[in-house]
């Protein structure tokens, strides 16, 4: 008796087990304009050379740079997708360690970026405009990884610190006229 209860109680748990999960979705995704994601992706496959897919990598990036909404990014996503496909076809991994996509030298690059962040001092403003520029012209695939992540760990690290600096003294409308921050309605 207790083996047929068990057993019973077993083929309950498989038929739940096999019914849930995710339903297939039938219609577009919510998420993101299908139609622009399209057209961009048939502009991204039909770059054929690197120095064609940088140049329109580059120019997106200066059009659509600091927005952030999911079209934006899903297409700068395939845009450096395709970069990457064709560095690898086209540049020597020398060149590509140690020069950029844009042909500059990125030891130099990172060096002028540290110098350029020690001179902001405690700006932290310049600090960020030099970290926005920084990621907008050399965020990976258009500089080595192994050179970018260090540059922009030690930006941003800058950053943090010089941000800190009596963060916390400062009260809610002073942060606010800081940034520029307009209020529609008070809480």
């Amino acid at each position: 008796m207790a083996d047929e209860q068990r057993t019973a109680r077993r083929r309950s748990r498989e038929r739940e087990t096999t019914t849930a999960g995710a339903e297939w979705r039938l219609e577009p995704s919510p998420w993101g304009d299908t139609a622009l994601r399209a057209e961009w992706a048939a502009r991204a496959d039909a770059l054929t050379t690197l120095d064609e897919a940088v140049a329109a990598l580059m120019k997106y990036r200066t059009d659509h740079w600091g927005l952030e909404d999911q079209n934006t990014l899903w297409i700068e996503a395939r845009l450096e997708e395709r970069v990457a496909v064709l560095r690898l076809e086209s540049a020597s991994d020398e060149d590509f360690r140690n020069r950029t996509l844009t042909g500059e030298d990125a030891r130099e690059i990172c060096a002028s970026v540290a110098e350029r962040s020690t001179a902001a001092g405690d700006d932290y403003k310049e600090i960020e405009r030099i970290n926005d520029e920084f990621r907008s012209r050399y965020k990976p695939p258009i500089m080595a990884t192994n050179l970018f992540v260090p540059a922009e760990i030690d930006l941003c690290e800058k950053l943090m610190k010089t941000r800190m600096l009596d963060w916390y003294g400062k009260s809610m409308e002073e942060l606010r006229a800081d940034r520029g921050v307009v209020v529609h309605a008070a809480p």
